[in-house]
């Protein structure tokens, strides 16, 4: 029987440990500071440990996610002792990327002071910026290592080419790649980057694991990819007594023990209860008949 590992999971080579699941705060913007901190707490309290953020969150309002944690940390700074601080850089609608060495830097310490804080844990290329070459890129994140600025660095939305072609000009390991991954986007397991994350010992973060959303409204009885992926997540819900969102999450698990979805529910009481797909047992066949009915066909 296959189960979500509930320990707490080494980011890549790093010495950073988070929980299993991780809280993203790319909808925290749509709520006040007070909200910010309650849900902010909530993660934490439920072993939530990586709180992921960005420079982008809170779009037309630049960094207005960033800022919301950043009163939070100012009112309750013994939070920031009990996270691990994510946060990227890269994106600026509507260029709309840039990672030339200098905007890297300077996004850096802009978010640094908008999130009150004197160093970022972990620090991403939000998406690849085709215009720079990955020698300038490096560039950019190393000096931010060497000015003590981020502890660690990594990308999202790389695919395993722009991953190898970046490393190749870094002295030190990227320690993640954030792509989407879910039962609906299965696209990391065939299209190597779950193998490359593997092969580098690089975390693989999930983002939208359930689908965008998707997967908590689909109708399993719809006659299509969605409707069987939902139906195929209902049948081990059902078992276990738990919510297709619960299933769902539980799936991305279970697709390897290393890999960490980031949940972002704006419900207080829905964050804890997230928790329940840790306890979701899967059967080898039920695991991949969501495959199969992702792909449409069956597997030869």
């Amino acid at each position: 029987m296959l189960k979500p590992d509930r320990s707490q999971k080494r980011l890549g080579k790093s010495d950073l440990n988070v929980g299993p699941i991780s809280y993203g705060h790319w909808r925290l913007a749509e709520g006040s500071a007070a909200e910010a901190g309650d849900k902010t707490r909530a993660a934490l309290d439920a072993g939530m440990t990586m709180i992921d953020t960005a420079s982008i969150y809170g779009f037309p309002d630049f960094g207005a996610a960033e800022s919301l944690l950043g009163e939070v940390l100012k009112d309750e700074p013994s939070l920031r002792q009990k996270m691990v601080l994510a946060t990227k850089a890269g994106i600026y609608p509507p260029t709309p990327y840039d990672c030339t060495p200098d905007t890297i830097v300077e996004t850096c310490e802009a978010s640094l002071r908008r999130m009150n804080t004197d160093v970022i844990d972990l620090f991403y290329i939000h998406r690849p910026d085709m215009l720079t070459p990955h020698a300038d890129v490096a560039e950019g994140l190393m000096r931010l290592v060497e000015a003590g600025k981020v502890r660690e660095i990594a990308v999202s939305n790389y695919t395993p080419s722009m991953f190898a072609a970046l490393q190749s000009k870094l002295d030190r390991p990227l320690i993640a790649n954030q792509v989407e991954f879910s039962a609906m986007r299965q696209d990391p397991v065939w299209d190597g980057t779950l193998d490359q994350c593997q092969q580098y010992d690089s975390t693989l973060i999930a983002w939208s694991p359930l689908g965008g959303g998707e997967l908590m409204t689909q109708d399993a009885g719809e006659k299509s990819q969605a409707g069987a992926v939902a139906a195929a997540l209902d049948a081990v819900a059902v078992r276990n007594r738990v919510d297709r969102g619960a299933a769902a999450l539980a799936f991305t698990m279970i697709s390897h023990p290393g890999i960490v979805p980031i949940i972002g529910t704006q419900r207080v009481n829905r964050i804890a209860e997230a928790n329940a797909a840790l306890d979701v047992e899967m059967t080898r066949e039920e695991y991949y008949q969501i495959v199969v009915a992702w792909r449409g066909v069956g597997l030869p």
